[in-house]
């Protein structure tokens, strides 16, 4: 949950970040100043979740320290009273097997060798059993205040942690409630007409521009192709292509000719 916020707060401050760049862009001061508006808001958002943050942080920690720490430490407590309680269990059971041995042998009325002997082994272990029961009590509170103190940390604790967690989570939402509560007007509009206008005289540019080419094209007798428009005859294309021979060097007016113009009949005139 702790990382779920801090990645919340970081988009709400990319959010920011990308508002402000379009604000810094824009041309219109309406426009402007909604995105600059815009940009701060979530940005506002972003450090109310960052500052939502550290109670979170806090909780985690001491949930972590609880994990990592304090369970464990019980856990070894627990290993190790279990550890003396099978050592104390195994003197005790050791002696009543040497009081059982002596039973016996006093039933069927026979010398017990290592009772005649001082009893040594009987009585060393009645001196380790005292001295394993002194440990064996010892670790027994040792681990019942561990369990107790334990149970009463679960319990308190995260009860605590859950009653935290809601008020800073409810903190949070109402405190990016409060700063989205103001209206903004965001004065972004699309003039469809005038697009569609220019659109319009775009293409009209575009053709009036073809059909001048088409017409210059059709208008160069040089190097067109010339139709005969006849009205007895079917069109036909004929290509024709006149040179004229210059009088001197200097000339430089060559007449357009046409194709049915008789070159016979042509006249120059020298303007040099």
């Amino acid at each position: 949950m702790f990382q779920c916020q801090q990645k919340i707060s970081d988009c709400q401050k990319e959010f920011g970040s990308i508002f402000c760049d379009l604000a810094a862009h824009e041309k219109q001061q309406t426009a402007n100043e909604a995105f600059s508006e815009f940009g701060d808001k979530h940005r506002m958002i972003a450090k109310k979740q960052s500052e939502s943050a550290v109670p979170l942080q806090k909780m985690v920690s001491d949930l972590q320290v609880y994990i990592d720490h304090v369970v464990p430490d019980t856990r070894l407590t627990i290993k190790k009273y279990l550890d003396v309680k099978y050592e104390y269990l195994s003197y005790c059971l050791k002696l009543k097997e040497l009081d059982d041995e002596e039973v016996e042998f006093i039933a069927i009325q026979e010398p017990l060798y290592r009772v005649e002997t001082g009893n040594y082994e009987y009585r060393m272990m009645l001196r380790c059993r005292q001295e394993c029961r002194t440990r064996f009590m010892k670790m027994r509170d040792d681990v019942m205040v561990k369990i107790e103190l334990l149970d009463q940390k679960h319990v308190r604790d995260i009860a605590q942690h859950l009653a935290t967690f809601a008020k800073t989570m409810a903190k949070c939402h109402l405190e990016c409630a409060e700063i989205l509560k103001d209206r903004i007007d965001v004065p972004i509009e699309i003039d469809l007409e005038q697009l569609n206008i220019s659109m319009t005289s775009n293409g009209g540019k575009r053709d009036i521009e073809e059909g001048e080419e088409a017409v210059v094209l059709n208008d160069n007798p040089l190097e067109g192709d010339l139709i005969d428009v006849d009205g007895s005859a079917e069109p036909t294309i004929r290509e024709s292509r006149i040179t004229l021979q210059r009088n001197s060097i200097g000339d430089t007016s060559q007449p357009l000719l046409g194709s049915d113009s008789p070159l016979e009949e042509l006249s120059l005139i020298d303007i040099s």
